[in-house]
């Protein structure tokens, strides 16, 4: 159940209720009629209220949500340490370390970063449905993104479509590279009897990746990422595929990262819209630190 309040003001006042919930409230068609019908659904200062209804300045209006249908966690809540970043009545992002799966899967069905969210929401009375918008590989490091109900979830998949929700990654590059910035747009597939690695081929799923080079040391390059597609491994396969593996990949490179232990690859930054108010959010690792390269971030 996703409950919405909203004082009336001045601007709001002589609007009617429909226009203030699509515009201000930012709720669509679907979900003002199944609001309609809810006993309890739209009110005004407590009392049911039509929706072409027009309030006064200092009425108090209240929009219940129910979510479409009742959900369970297919997640087993497991405790764990769990570095929150930010969180609201709607979100929470939570850093994750290199190493970590973020969902359960063969060998880590009680110690992944969603088992861990699990718990969390479930002792924070939240019922425990692990809804992650996106995700990252198991020896990525960064920002994940959780939607504590429905209607924020599927708000914030709109604005992974729409371009409005972006993830920026830092990676260390073998070598250096010819060109400061480019777009990769090479098609990724799944290498033929491997379950696990990926490879650039021309009948594979689409993929694009923007980089641009930051800083340039003596045998690596600190570039600064964005994907516009979501494929597996997408970032280490592009970079691997024009010369310049990541440090650490043990898939795609040699594996050695003499700058520090693991792989170089960083979800350091988020960009999105609260799902509701439309207030920007903007979010930045504290992992930067760790990696031992915040000197490259100033």
């Amino acid at each position: 159940m996703k409950i919405l309040k909203l004082e009336i003001d001045k601007k709001l006042a002589g609007k009617s209720l429909e226009k203030i919930l699509r515009e201000n409230l930012g709720l669509s068609r679907r979900e003002v009629s199944r609001a309609k019908f809810q006993p309890k659904g739209i009110c005004i200062d407590g009392k049911r209220q039509r929706i072409t209804y027009r309030p006064s300045v200092g009425q108090n209006l209240e929009v219940c949500l129910a979510e479409m249908q009742e959900e369970k966690s297919r997640v087993k809540p497991c405790a764990g340490k769990l570095e929150i970043l930010y969180e609201d009545r709607d979100l929470l992002v939570v850093e994750k370390q290199g190493g970590i799966p973020c969902h359960p899967g063969r060998g880590h069905y009680e110690d992944s970063l969603g088992n861990r969210v699990a718990d969390y929401l479930q002792k924070q009375g939240e019922g425990g449905v692990v809804r992650a918008v996106g995700r990252l590989d198991k020896d990525t490091a960064g920002l994940m993104v959780y939607a504590k109900n429905q209607m924020a979830a599927a708000r914030l998949s709109a604005q992974k479509q729409d371009g409005r929700f972006q993830k920026i990654y830092y990676a260390l590059a073998k070598g250096k590279l010819e060109q400061r910035e480019g777009d990769i747009t090479a098609s990724i597939a799944l290498m033929p009897g491997d379950k696990l690695k990926m490879q650039i081929h021309p009948q594979g799923k689409t993929a694009c990746t923007r980089y641009e080079v930051l800083k340039e040391r003596e045998n690596c390059t600190l570039v600064k990422c964005r994907i516009f597609t979501g494929r597996t491994h997408q970032i280490r396969v592009h970079m691997a595929g024009i010369g310049h593996p990541l440090l650490g990949d043990v898939l795609y490179g040699d594996g050695q990262n003499p700058v520090f232990d693991g792989l170089a690859l960083y979800a350091g930054k988020a960009e999105f819209y609260q799902p509701f108010t439309q207030e920007k959010i903007v979010l930045w690792g504290r992992d930067v630190k760790r990696w031992g390269i915040q000197r490259y971030f100033r």
